[in-house]
């Protein structure tokens, strides 16, 4: 495969008509123009998944292989004992593979499929999916919207037919009517629009049993056939997942209360605006965006979280390179360092131990790492995490552990096995193998930029710092689940690793609040770590940039402190109308050297020129200050979270200039507080939610 390709390329052509098209790669994947899925692929259908059977290969692999109905075929010759169609994972009895970079195709699934010969094939004449999840182009009958991993055609007949057709040169032919696209959706008559008033939280987890309680009307005094559909994480939400029909507490025409899941019809709820369907087929969709900040992946026909084990016996898991692999330092070195960010993060076990002799990812007791040999990844498959789970069953539950993970990394590929920052025609490992080892901590696919575990990245990017927020709540998600549920089938249970030393002081807040009834201006700061830290200095000074500025109060600090400790000062010099002060934080270690926060600024009675938000952090309510709001327009404030969504919206009137801010419902965590005045430059600063 050609994988030198400059950024901007991967722009790739969806035709104008088929939708956007996303310049990243969604769960370690290259993108495939569609050109070359038409005309390589051996095979292109459409068709829907009428059956599947699980299936071991000689080496004990388990396949999932599922059964085509072809409605139409657009290149080559439908094999007369039908299609077959292999995909690696599955369940046999009280085993399961999950695999990841792949489409996890169900029973009823439809849509276009390109199809090669699979070199894997567990069955004779099996055949595999062109590109891996690329070759399945995902339909939405009810909408004749289509979508895959890099784009979507709003229209499958008029968007998605036609270009393919000019692709292969030939008019697609017709084996049997496709009832499904042919039959118009028809809304009950005398059924009420379902509406969306509100729904709570608006921040949550998927795969942990976590509840979103939707509110509002028509939505049926009872589900029937009613749904909740969710973005699709591992497509980036151009298509979506319907909860699980176990994920269902309550169903009444005013309220539903539903567990938001991380496995279900081929993909996870990822962030984004969800849809509430009545019986009767009508709809409604949340006015906002629900944010799922982690997933944490599920596995079973009654999806189920399955818990990390002491497997090896010294803690954890040993993983090992393969010779290929084992002969690259670089290659080695890049991994490793992903694995010591997990390792720092969450404390899992696991360590490397000597080159393996086997050349193949398998249920053989091996923790592989590895490289593919020839065509064994599909083309655009940069890298797959392949999950082993045991199971055991007692009083009708089944109990999952993770028995054995292999990675298996394309050969072809232009890597970036440095710790320097890729090129941008290369893919930077370090980040792959970071996202491949969070699949291996069973953390599933999440829409939120900047964390690990989004969906996708692009070549030429690195993603090597694990968010706190997404991926490392996750992770910790994981290991608190691993040690502390309900453990029947006496599964050993995983050691974590020794914690690493204390970080140095690291300040997450820092605010000052003028009080005239002190009078004096209260400060206030937060610390998340300490190490050696001797005391702090609050320095005063009438400019921002003032070349000597003046201790107005020191505080003790904590010394040796692994958890969040608060401090407050206070300065008694009294501020007159419209005057201002600036105050800095003056950190100074037990050995002398010293470190200063950025300023911030307090005012007397009268506007302010900056925002201000006291106390750091908040625990139920922030109080907001900023300038005096428009004549105009007013003020409108805003609070993201880490992620830049949007999670509390409200306005102040004309010659306003202070609020409070409710925050007790919100997660705990950083957030970005903006003031948007009318003609003025938008103000911001973080601020610090800790209950």
């Amino acid at each position: 495969m050609t994988k030198r390709r400059p950024f901007a390329f991967l722009l790739f052509s969806l035709l104008a008509a088929a939708g956007t098209a996303q310049a990243q790669e969604t769960c370690m994947l290259e993108p495939v123009a569609l050109s070359r899925r038409a005309t390589e692929a051996s095979l292109v259908v459409e068709a829907r998944i009428v059956g599947q059977q699980a299936v071991a290969d000689a080496a004990g692999r388990i396949f999932t292989v599922s059964q085509l109905e072809v409605y139409k075929v657009f290149r080559g010759q439908v094999p007369a004992a039908g299609v077959q169609l292999a995909e690696p994972g599955g369940s046999l009895g009280l085993r399961r593979e999950e695999v990841s970079g792949t489409a996890g195709l169900e029973v009823g699934q439809q849509g276009l499929f390109f199809l090669e010969a699979d070199p894997a094939a567990p069955r004779p004449g099996a055949l595999r999916l062109y590109a891996g999840p690329q070759g399945f182009v995902r339909y939405d009958a009810a909408t004749h919207v289509a979508a895959e991993p890099f784009g979507r055609y709003n229209s499958i007949e008029n968007d998605l037919y036609p270009a393919v057709e000019r692709l292969t040169g030939r008019r697609f032919q017709e084996l049997r009517r496709n009832a499904e696209l042919s039959t118009p959706t028809v809304v009950a008559r005398g059924t009420a629009a379902p509406a969306i008033s509100s729904f709570s939280p608006a921040i949550l987890s998927a795969g942990t049993g976590e509840v979103l309680t939707i509110q509002g009307s028509g939505f049926g005094s009872t589900r029937g056939t009613g749904r909740v559909e969710f973005p699709n994480a591992d497509q980036g939400g151009s298509s979506r997942v319907a909860a699980n029909s176990t994920d269902y507490v309550s169903w009444s025409d005013t309220k539903i209360e539903v567990r938001v899941p991380s496995s279900a019809n081929g993909g996870g709820a990822g962030s984004g605006k969800f849809v509430v369907y009545a019986e009767g087929g009508a709809s409604a969709t949340s006015a906002t965006s629900l944010s799922i900040v982690f997933s944490y992946s599920n596995i079973g026909s009654t999806p189920a979280r399955a818990r990390l084990i002491n497997k090896d016996k010294q803690g954890g898991y040993t993983l090992q390179y393969n010779a290929t692999f084992g002969d690259r330092p670089a290659a080695r070195s890049s991994f490793e360092r992903a694995l010591g960010t997990w390792a720092a993060a969450t404390r899992v076990n696991r360590r490397m131990g000597s080159f393996a002799t086997t050349t193949t990812a398998a249920s053989d007791g091996v923790n592989v790492i590895r490289f593919d040999v020839g065509t064994e990844l599909p083309a655009g498959v940069l890298g797959r995490t392949t999950s082993y789970y045991s199971g055991c069953s007692t009083g009708g539950v089944t109990y999952w552990s993770v028995a054995e993970t292999d990675f298996t990394f394309n050969d072809d590929t232009n890597w970036n096995f440095a710790a320097t920052a890729p090129s941008s025609s290369q893919y930077d490992f370090e980040s792959v193998a970071l996202h491949e080892q969070g699949h291996a901590h069973q953390l599933g696919h999440i829409i939120r930029p900047g964390a690990v575990m989004h969906y996708a990245i692009a070549n030429g990017q690195q993603s090597r710092t694990l968010s706190a927020e997404s991926d490392i709540a996750g992770g910790l998600s994981v290991v608190d689940f691993s040690l502390k549920s309900p453990n029947p089938c006496d599964f050993a249970l995983i050691q974590l690793l020794q914690a690493a030393a204390p970080l140095p002081v690291e300040l997450v807040g820092f605010a000052a609040r003028y009080e005239p009834t002190l009078p004096g201006t209260r400060l206030n700061w937060a610390t998340a770590s300490e190490l050696k830290s001797s005391y702090f200095a609050v320095q005063a000074a009438d400019e921002a940039n003032a070349a000597t500025w003046q201790e107005v109060a020191r505080v003790s600090a904590a010394g040796q402190s692994s958890i969040r400790r608060t401090y407050e000062a206070t300065d008694a010099r009294a501020l007159g109308t419209g005057q201002v002060r600036y105050y800095r934080l003056r950190q100074v270690d037990t050995d002398g050297s010293e470190h200063f926060s950025a300023p911030v600024v307090v005012a007397g009675l009268g506007a302010v020129a900056e925002l201000q938000a006291f106390p750091i952090p908040a625990t139920d309510v922030l109080q907001v200050q900023g300038p005096l709001a428009s004549a105009t327009s007013g003020v409108r404030i805003v609070l993201l979270d880490a992620a830049g969504r949007l999670v509390k919206e409200l306005r102040l009137p004309a010659g306003a200039s202070s609020v409070q801010l409710p925050v007790a419902e919100l997660r705990n965590g950083l957030y970005t507080l903006q003031w948007q005045s009318d003609g003025s430059k938008p103000l911001s600063r973080r601020v610090l939610v800790q209950h």
